[in-house]
């Protein structure tokens, strides 16, 4: 609590009139007080011990001891010739002692409304001779109590002060705290919009392959049929490779197709316990020839991760497209890196990095919007990433994407695991 300096003190004091001349005049009140001190101390507790909430601050045997030797102390120092810094320090005290002790500054400030009336009869009697004189000390009584009322209300104020200052620093940070969960929130909310905006491609992808499966199966079964009948009939080598040609296009338009209905048509995942570190090593497995052919090399790094709650057979479909686009995006080789390890107390995180060419910011954002592809036309149908993400999904987890030109893409994606209860 800052201290009161002298020029503000002496500036108090002339405020209320409280000079020299009324020191000295309470000053010859000294045998007065020490004579009645115990008494009008008593008179003054019998007072408080008529309200019930006074009353309770008093039950206490060393409580009630500590105060009355307080208020004694007071009623003498009433009479005291000096007011200084010192003075003001032991009226901020008592200010404090009334505060650790549960007297609210309604009690304390009528308690100096108390003293005045029994004090008052005291200081007429013994200057009954001298009404003047009666009259100067009791104005002199009264400015000193009200003076000393002054300086414990400003402790309280002060203290006041400080408390509503660490509320509101407490405040503050709760806000910004609350700001923090707002924008994590928000966040939230654009990944289910995102989510469901993918919901509302695939269920139009799921409109249009109904028809396409069956306009589309029935004449490309026919038409392979003829094919393979024909193949059988010629002789010419070049016949035989054009019909052999009619019939890889038209699995592959079948291939389409079925890649269509599994993303129109997701079967519900199995949900059972998954150890990821097999699915990833029989996945690999399937594609040695292919890796090797592409010059990849393949760097496993596995952190004994616990298993994952998913379906097996998904989980290596998902991991078969990511496999196969970093092998197309490193044409003249380089290394297929693929992270596993635990991601936290719930889930497990899954990296795979290439060195490929890279994916531009633009392109980046429609990675996995349906149909889209950077690959050359004929190469990629633009459906092995939204095949990707939906299986993620499917399994309550998240899959995220980061890219540079030039230095490869990175996707990590995270899956609950195994042993927590379903939420």
């Amino acid at each position: 609590m800052p201290s009161m300096s002298k020029e503000e003190l002496e500036e108090r004091l002339a405020f209320l009139g409280l000079t020299e001349t009324d020191l000295r005049a309470l000053q010859m009140l000294q045998p007065l007080f020490e004579r009645r001190a115990d008494t009008l101390v008593t008179a003054f507790y019998r007072h408080l011990l008529s309200f019930e909430r006074t009353r309770a601050l008093l039950r206490d045997a060393e409580v009630k001891r500590r105060v009355f030797i307080e208020q004694r102390r007071y009623l003498l120092s009433l009479t005291e010739p000096k007011i200084d810094e010192a003075y003001v320090a032991d009226r901020r005290r008592i200010g404090e002692t009334h505060e650790r002790i549960g007297l609210e500054p309604r009690w304390y400030l009528g308690a100096y409304a108390i003293y005045f009336y029994l004090i008052s009869p005291l200081v007429s009697e013994n200057l009954r001779n001298d009404p003047v004189r009666a009259d100067r000390t009791l104005s002199a009584l009264m400015k000193r109590m009200v003076f000393d009322a002054q300086i414990v209300m400003d402790g309280f104020l002060e203290r006041r002060e400080r408390e509503l200052e660490y509320l509101n620093q407490e405040l503050a940070a709760a806000g910004r705290s609350l700001a923090r969960e707002v924008e994590v929130q928000q966040a939230e909310l654009r990944a289910i919009a995102e989510r469901a905006r993918a919901a509302e491609e695939l269920a139009s992808v799921a409109t249009l392959v109904a028809g396409l499966a069956h306009e589309i199966g029935t004449p490309m079964g026919v038409i392979r049929g003829h094919a393979e009948l024909l193949e059988s009939s010629v002789t010419n080598d070049r016949a035989r490779w054009r019909l052999r040609t009619i019939r890889e296009q038209i699995d592959r338009i079948s291939n389409l197709i079925r890649t269509l209905l599994n993303i129109a048509r997701p079967k519900e995942p199995a949900r059972v316990s998954v150890e990821l570190s097999e699915i990833l090593e029989t996945t690999l497995a399937f594609l040695t020839d292919k890796l090797s052919k592409h010059r990849v090399k393949v760097a496993l790094e596995i952190d004994s991760p616990p298993p994952v709650r998913g379906d097996a057979e998904r989980l290596q479909q998902l991991f078969l497209n990511l496999f196969l686009n970093a092998a197309d995006a490193m044409p003249e080789g380089g290394t297929l890196r693929i992270g596993l390890a635990p991601a936290g107390q719930e889930r497990v995180e899954i990296r795979i990095s290439d060195t490929g060419k890279g994916v531009a910011p633009e392109d980046l954002r429609r990675i996995f919007d349906t149909f889209y592809t950077t690959k050359p036309a004929g190469e990629g149908s633009g459906l092995g990433l939204v095949v990707a993400r939906s299986i993620v999904l499917d399994h309550d987890g998240t899959i995220d994407v980061t890219s540079e030109v030039g230095q490869g893409t990175e996707f990590r994606i995270t899956l609950p695991r195994a042993d927590l209860p379903k939420g």
